[in-house]
């Protein structure tokens, strides 16, 4: 008996063990094809400067992380507005946990948090899951300044 009850044990660990790993593989494939069919381009340390700073139009950057829920929602948000202000700004996204250091030198403490850039400096900021209109003033405020 004791060596059936081990077997059982160890087939609902190793069961258990396969069902997460096969939900992390389903969620990063998932994040992949969410990141080639986005109209938001991902952006890292190695483009920064050239994608955000010496811009010569408004930059939006998403701040999100791969685990993060509430990002997903304000990620298909970014890539509406992204479509909808097509060559008046351009929109980008920053994986935080990547690119670790353009996350401290703007001091994003959480995630999801947008920045708006203009001319080389951050103009505006919004923190969190927020409607759609909140992403839009911002943009007007910054296309106006």
């Amino acid at each position: 008996m004791p060596f059936a009850l081990c077997f059982v044990k160890s087939s609902f660990f190793l069961l258990r063990f396969w069902h997460e790993t096969w939900n992390i593989i389903i969620g990063e494939v998932l994040n992949h094809i969410t990141s080639i069919c986005s109209a938001a381009a991902a952006v890292s340390e190695d483009t920064w400067e050239k994608s955000v700073l010496k811009s010569d139009i408004p930059v939006l950057v998403e701040f999100h992380a791969t685990w993060c829920g509430p990002c997903k929602m304000v990620h298909r948000v970014i890539d509406e507005i992204a479509g909808e202000y097509a060559g008046r700004i351009k929109c980008f996204v920053l994986n935080t946990d990547s690119n670790l250091a353009i996350a401290e030198d703007y001091e994003i403490k959480a995630v999801p948090v947008v920045l708006l850039f203009k001319n080389g400096e951050k103009k505006e900021t919004v923190v969190g899951t927020m409607p759609k209109e909140f992403y839009v003033a911002a943009i007007e405020r910054v296309l106006q300044s």
